[in-house]
């Protein structure tokens, strides 16, 4: 039956033959073929020269960028606590105090680069394909989902962000409002966002032993918005997140985006 189904409709050979293809490229061919097509994508649509670039501030300009919006966040405490530090401070050397000038594209994975053993980062906890896994470089996510909030707080969007495929918390060991997260995975998902302020920013860390706090820097003053992320229980154990902003100044509201959260996989919970 099948033999006379493949005679019939021989879409389905080509179909299976690729699908069987695709599962034996090796991962990090594939990678390769991503960061191409992304580096593609960037030239054609004139990004690439917009993108932020290394080094940070001169101690001598430091000076002129000021805190303007901070956060601070709990580093979950598990057996991979140190090895996740570990990471975020490596990684935290790629960013802080690197200038994003008006108009220029802010890219985590442009400025960090691929998070690799050749680069000193170590195993630690990381979702992949939906599942809980360990990897080089686990645990960087809490960093962009810190800048995610920040940038939100100073008025501005995301031009790529990518939320996790899961709620992978409890409310007791949430550390971060569902909806704040933002995902990277080297190669396939990136956070980005642009500066469309007419001032210069930059960010800031601090590493404390089970915490973390990351600060918005500029030049000049900023409105502080408020944000809101709005949970609401769906059928199926689906969560829905609704994103708000609101101006103290013009006491206005604004919905920024909604993200939907599958119904959780028990397996794949951090504690």
């Amino acid at each position: 039956m099948k033999g006379n189904l493949l005679k019939f409709f021989p879409g389905l050979v080509n179909a299976q033959l690729f699908k069987k293809i695709k599962e034996n490229i090796p991962p990090s061919l594939k990678r390769k073929g991503k960061l191409t097509q992304r580096y593609t994508a960037d030239l054609l649509t004139g990004n690439l020269g917009k993108l932020v670039k290394s080094p940070p501030l001169s101690p001598e300009n430091l000076d002129f960028f000021e805190f303007q919006i901070t956060i601070r966040q709990i580093i979950p405490n598990n057996s991979y606590l140190q090895n996740k530090k570990h990471n975020l401070a490596t990684a935290i050397a790629c960013l802080e105090n690197v200038p994003i000038h008006p108009g220029q594209i802010f890219s985590f994975w442009h400025l960090v680069g691929e998070p690799s053993q050749r680069k000193g980062y170590l195993e630690s906890r990381a979702i992949v394909n939906n599942q809980l896994k360990y990897d080089f470089g686990g645990g960087l996510c809490q960093i962009p989902g810190l800048l995610y909030i920040l940038i939100l707080k100073a008025g501005l969007n995301a031009l790529e962000r990518h939320p996790h495929s899961q709620d992978i918390y409890t409310e007791e060991t949430r550390f971060a409002p569902l909806g704040s997260d933002a995902t990277v995975v080297y190669g396939y998902k990136d956070f980005r966002f642009q500066n469309t302020l007419s001032v210069p920013l930059c960010f800031r860390f601090t590493l404390l032993d089970e915490a973390i706090i990351a600060q918005l820097c500029s030049t000049q003053p900023l409105e502080e918005f408020n944000v809101d992320f709005n949970v609401k229980q769906l059928a199926g154990g689906i969560k829905q997140v609704e994103t708000f902003r609101y101006s103290q100044v013009t006491n206005s509201r604004k919905k920024i985006n909604t993200t939907i959260y599958p119904t959780l996989d028990p397996d794949a919970a951090i504690l």
